[in-house]
C-alpha cells in the first residue's frame, strides 16, 4: 500500500452506528442484524482500510443476548442512544483534525415531508421518537459549522427504509435540526442509501445482516480507504446493477440511490439505476381519472379486500411496500391518491393494479364491472402499460355456526340451531326443545358428524369447500365451556376426536354487542381488514397497535374506556388470573372489540407476553386474519390451551328468537 494511503487511512474518522434493539418502542422495532452490519463495516474500516482503530466511534444497540462476532482490533462500542451520538458527531469528530469523515447507519429509518432521512435512536420512546435528523446533520457538516480546514471529504452509507412518516401517522417524531452555516466551498460530500424515497430496505434476520450492506461490503472487500473514495461512483452503480439483477431474481424490491452534493469534482448530481426503464417514472393519474374514482366510490363502500388489493399493487409493480402493513386511513379516492404518490413501476401507476384487484373481488360484481372499465380507460388514456389480472378470490372455507340461547322458561337449558356457511347461510338443524349442556354437548357432536358426512357425500367431486371451522355463539356466560374439548364422533364406531382437533374452533358473543358497542364492533372489524399483520402493545390511550396485551400490572379500572377511544386495538390477549378474566373479557365485548385470545386455566409464570410469542414467535407481527389456523395449530401441538373470541359481524346468521 502506498504511503499515501496510509497517510490518508490515518486522517479519516467515521462514526458507525448499528441499532437493533429499541426497548422503550416495542418488541415489533427488533431489527436482528444491524449492529452485526455496522460491526462488519468497523471491521473494513480497520482492516482493508488501514483506519486506525481510535479514529473510529463504534456505537452499538444489539439486542438482548446477543453476541457479535470478533471485536479484538475494534474500539470499545457505547450504546447508540441520543446523547453518546450526537457528542460522538456534533463534537468529538468535529474537533479532530481529519481530512475524511465516514458515517454508516444500520437501523430504522424514515424520511420527513422534505426528504431528510429520520434514523431513531436507540433510546427513542413511543410518545415522541428522538431521531437523528442525517439530513440537516449533513448540512451541518458541509458548512463553517465544522472548521473549514477540517473534513474536505465527507461519505454516508444508510442502511435503513425511507419509510414517509406520513405513512407512519401514529408515530411522532421529534422535530429536530442543528446549526446549518455558510456552506464551504471545496467540501466534497457523498451519500449512498439502501433504497430509495418510500422504500423498504431489505433486513435478513437469518444471515444476521441487510442486504444492502452485504452487497456493499463484497464490493468493498479488499480496497483500501483511498482506493473506495476514488472509485465511490462506481461501487454505487455497480451495487445497483447488483440489485437490478437481484429483483429480476424476485430477491429484492429496493433500489440503493446516491447523491452527490455540490463539491464533489465541482459536481451535483442525482443517479438512478443504470438502465433505461428506471428513467421513466409511473403516469400520474389525471383529472378524468379522479372525477370517475369519485363516482364509483359514492357507489359503494369499499370491500374488505382493499388490504390484499393494497399489497398486490406494490408486488405487481415490483415496489417495495411501506414499512406499516396497514391500509392507509379513509375510503377509495383517499387510498389511490396515496398510491399516486409513490413511484410504481415504470410505465404502471400502482393506483391501477389495486383498482384492478378490488374489480375482481368486490361482492357487487355490476361495481366490480365499473372498476374494471375505470382501469382500462385510465391505463389508455394516460399511456400506461397493461395491468395483469388480479389473482382469483379465494373459495372461503366452509364454516358451521352452533347458536346456543338460554330458554327462556328453564333455567339451565338451552335452545340450538345450526346453520352452514358456504357463501350464504342455510338452517340445518334446531333442537326445537331445550337441552341441558351435557344433553347439547353430545347431540351438537353427532349434528356436526352427520353434517360433515353428508356433505361429503353431497360432493364426491370434492369441489365444495370442506368444513374447516365451527362458530359458537353463546352468552356470555358459557365462555368457560370448553367447546374446543366437545368429543366429535371420528372412525370407528366408538371412535371420538376433540373437536378442536379437527376444527378450528371459536366462540362469539354477538348478543352482548348491544347499543354503542353494536357500531364499535363493526367499527374495529372494518380496522382489523385494514391491518392485515399487527404488533401488541399495553393498553394506553393513544394506541398505535393493534393488539394489545392486558396483563395483571396492564388492567386498568377503566380498560373499557381506553378500549373504545380509538378503532384500535382490534385484539386483546388476556393474560390475567382467572379470578380476573371475567372483568377483561366484559370490557371487550362492551367496547366493541371483536377478537381475545386467554388460557383455560391460570396464566403460566412466563407472564402474558408469552401469549404474543406463542402466536407469532421471533418477534414477528401477529397475522389477526389467520389466528384461527394458528390457535388450532398449538391446540394440536397440545402446548397452549387457548380460547378464542373471534366475533365477526359480517358473519352472523339472521335467526331470529328461538323458542321451545
Amino acid at each position: 500500500m502506498s504511503h499515501q494511503a496510509d497517510s490518508l487511512a490515518e486522517r479519516t474518522y467515521a462514526l458507525v452506528v448499528g441499532v437493533e434493539s429499541y426497548d422503550a418502542l416495542g418488541r415489533d422495532w427488533r431489527l436482528p442484524g444491524a449492529a452485526h452490519d455496522a460491526h462488519s463495516f468497523a471491521r473494513w474500516l480497520t482492516g482493508c482500510g488501514h483506519v486506525p482503530p481510535a479514529n473510529v466511534r463504534l456505537l452499538l444497540s444489539p439486542l438482548p443476548g446477543t453476541a457479535l462476532p470478533d471485536t479484538d482490533g475494534l474500539p470499545d462500542a457505547r450504546p447508540a442512544t441520543e446523547a453518546n451520538i450526537k457528542h460522538a458527531l456534533l463534537t468529538d469528530l468535529a474537533s479532530r483534525d481529519g481530512d475524511v469523515l465516514w458515517i454508516y447507519w444500520a437501523g430504522h429509518g424514515f424520511v420527513n415531508s422534505i426528504g431528510d432521512p429520520l434514523l431513531p435512536y436507540a433510546d427513542a420512546s413511543g410518545s415522541s421518537i428522538s431521531n437523528l435528523n442525517l439530513g440537516s446533520a449533513l448540512r451541518h457538516w458541509r458548512s463553517d459549522s465544522v472548521s473549514r480546514r477540517r473534513f474536505r471529504r465527507q461519505i454516508a452509507l444508510v442502511d435503513a427504509c425511507r419509510v414517509d412518516e406520513r405513512q407512519a401517522a401514529r408515530l411522532r417524531f421529534e422535530d429536530t435540526r442543528f446549526r446549518e452555516g455558510l456552506r464551504v466551498g471545496g467540501r466534497e460530500q457523498y451519500v449512498l442509501y439502501a433504497a430509495r424515497p418510500g422504500e423498504v430496505a431489505r433486513n435478513q434476520p437469518g444471515q444476521q445482516s441487510g442486504l444492502f450492506t452485504q452487497t456493499l461490503l463484497k464490493r468493498l472487500e479488499g480496497l483500501s480507504v483511498q482506493r473506495s473514495i476514488e472509485r465511490l461512483t462506481e461501487i454505487a452503480q455497480g451495487l445497483q446493477c447488483d440489485f437490478e439483477t437481484m429483483r429480476g431474481n424476485g430477491l429484492a424490491r429496493q433500489t440503493p440511490t446516491f447523491e452527490i452534493h455540490r463539491g464533489w469534482k465541482d459536481s451535483a448530481v442525482f443517479v438512478e439505476p443504470a438502465s433505461e426503464e428506471a428513467e421513466d417514472g409511473a403516469p400520474r393519474l389525471d383529472q378524468p381519472a379522479w372525477d370517475g374514482l369519485a363516482a364509483l366510490a359514492r357507489e359503494h363502500p369499499l370491500p374488505a379486500c382493499a388490504h390484499d388489493a393494497y399489497r398486490w399493487a406494490f408486488d405487481v409493480c415490483r415496489c417495495a411496500a411501506p414499512l406499516s402493513d396497514a391500509v392507509p386511513e379513509g375510503g377509495l379516492t383517499e387510498i389511490v391518491r396515496d398510491l399516486d404518490d409513490h413511484q410504481g413501476r415504470p410505465g404502471l401507476p400502482l393506483a391501477l393494479p389495486f383498482v384492478r384487484y378490488l374489480a375482481a373481488h368486490a361482492p357487487d360484481r355490476e361495481w366490480g364491472a365499473r372498476l374494471d372499465t375505470w382501469v382500462e380507460q385510465t391505463r389508455t388514456r394516460i399511456g400506461a402499460l397493461p395491468v395483469p389480472p388480479a389473482p382469483e378470490p379465494p373459495q372461503e372455507p366452509g364454516a358451521l355456526h352452533v347458536q346456543l340461547g338460554k330458554a327462556p322458561l328453564e333455567p339451565g337449558g338451552y335452545l340450538i340451531r345450526l346453520w352452514r356457511y358456504r357463501g350464504r347461510f342455510t338452517s340445518e338443524w334446531e333442537s326445537g326443545t331445550a337441552l341441558a349442556l351435557p344433553l347439547a354437548r353430545d347431540e351438537v357432536g353427532r349434528r356436526i358428524a352427520d353434517l360433515v358426512e353428508r356433505y361429503i357425500d353431497e360432493d364426491p367431486d370434492g369441489t365444495a369447500p370442506d368444513i374447516e371451522r365451527v362458530e359458537f355463539h353463546i352468552p356470555r356466560e358459557l365462555l368457560d365451556e370448553e367447546f374446543e374439548n366437545w368429543a366429535v364422533p371420528a372412525g370407528a364406531e366408538d371412535g371420538t376426536e376433540p373437536m378442536g382437533v379437527l376444527f378450528e374452533v371459536v366462540v362469539r358473543c354477538p348478543d352482548e354487542r348491544r347499543g354503542v358497542a353494536r357500531q364499535k364492533w363493526r367499527a374495529k372489524w372494518r380496522a382489523l381488514e385494514r391491518q392485515g399483520r399487527g404488533g401488541w402493545e399495553a393498553p394506553r390511550v393513544d394506541a398505535s397497535q393493534p393488539v394489545w396485551v392486558v396483563s395483571e400490572s396492564e388492567a386498568p379500572g377503566n380498560l373499557s374506556a381506553l378500549l373504545q377511544a380509538k378503532d384500535l386495538p382490534v385484539c386483546v390477549l388476556a393474560g390475567v388470573e382467572h379470578a380476573r378474566l371475567g372483568d377483561v373479557l366484559k370490557a371487550v365485548l362492551s367496547s366493541g372489540v371483536p377478537i381475545a385470545v386467554w388460557r383455560r386455566g391460570e396464566p403460566p409464570d412466563g407472564g402474558p407476553e408469552d401469549l404474543a410469542t406463542a402466536l407469532a414467535p421471533s418477534s414477528k407481527p401477529i397475522d389477526l386474519r389467520t389466528l384461527p389456523g394458528t390457535v388450532r395449530r398449538l391446540r394440536i401441538a397440545a402446548e397452549q390451551p387457548l380460547v378464542l373470541l373471534w366475533d365477526d359481524p359480517n358473519r352472523r346468521p339472521e335467526s331470529g328468537r328461538l323458542t321451545s
